[in-house]
């Protein structure tokens, strides 16, 4: 009885099943990475080109429909507004502050336009938004406001004479002279004083901002 014959391996085959494979995870199979942004591309692009509902910016969570509205700087000259009224930093504000806010960007609201909107955007009673549905319910009011934020900024770089980008107590004083308002020596230091968050001794464009819209001088 002729015996069996032995099966060869190729030298190759023999190789391959002595050496183990690393077991192939069949999500990263799946999963498509996206190539690195070219140099010179955009945030806002690079963002929208993700295909989800919300994407991170400056550390926020910010809607496909925002981002495709309002830009990088928009949004955060947004958020400054937002937070001036978040005076307990929870990351939300109630129907009072939200009109409040909405008046410093131009919009005329009444109590029940506010409550409403609210709704719409929530579509709960809650009685509070974040900061994505804010800018849900600007992108709504866009086209039928006085942009009282612009005017605020033109007001500083008035005032900022030496184009410094800060309001020293002399810009003060001369502003005060060109506009006929008498105001002492004192009294001048301590609006500087007031509005000089970081302690240099004069006002930059931000703290100008948060006290004009925390005082409402406007």
């Amino acid at each position: 009885m002729p015996g069996k014959k032995k099966s060869k391996k190729s030298k190759s085959a023999r190789e391959e099943s002595a050496s183990p494979r690393e077991p192939e995870d069949p999500i990263a199979a799946n999963v498509r990475v996206p190539p690195p942004p070219r140099p010179g591309e955009s945030l806002r692009a690079l963002l929208l080109n993700r295909q989800v509902d919300e994407k991170e910016l400056l550390g926020m969570k910010i809607s496909s429909r925002v981002l495709e509205q309002l830009t990088p700087q928009e949004i955060r000259e947004l958020k400054m507004v937002f937070d001036v009224f978040d005076t307990n930093s929870s990351g939300t504000v109630d129907a009072q502050k939200l009109r409040r806010a909405f008046r410093v960007l131009g919009f005329k609201m009444s109590k029940e336009d506010v409550r409403e909107m609210m709704f719409n955007v929530t579509k709960k009673a809650k009685g509070e938004i974040d900061f994505n549905e804010f800018l849900e319910m600007v992108i709504e009011r866009q086209g039928d406001s006085r942009d009282i934020y612009e005017e605020i900024k033109q007001g500083f770089k008035m005032m900022d004479y030496d184009d410094t980008g800060k309001i020293t107590v002399g810009n003060l004083k001369q502003a005060c002279k060109d506009a006929g308002i008498r105001f002492t020596d004192r009294e001048i230091h301590e609006m500087v004083e007031e509005a000089d968050v970081n302690g240099d001794n004069a006002v930059d464009e931000e703290e100008f901002i948060n006290i004009m819209l925390k005082t409402n001088l406007f």
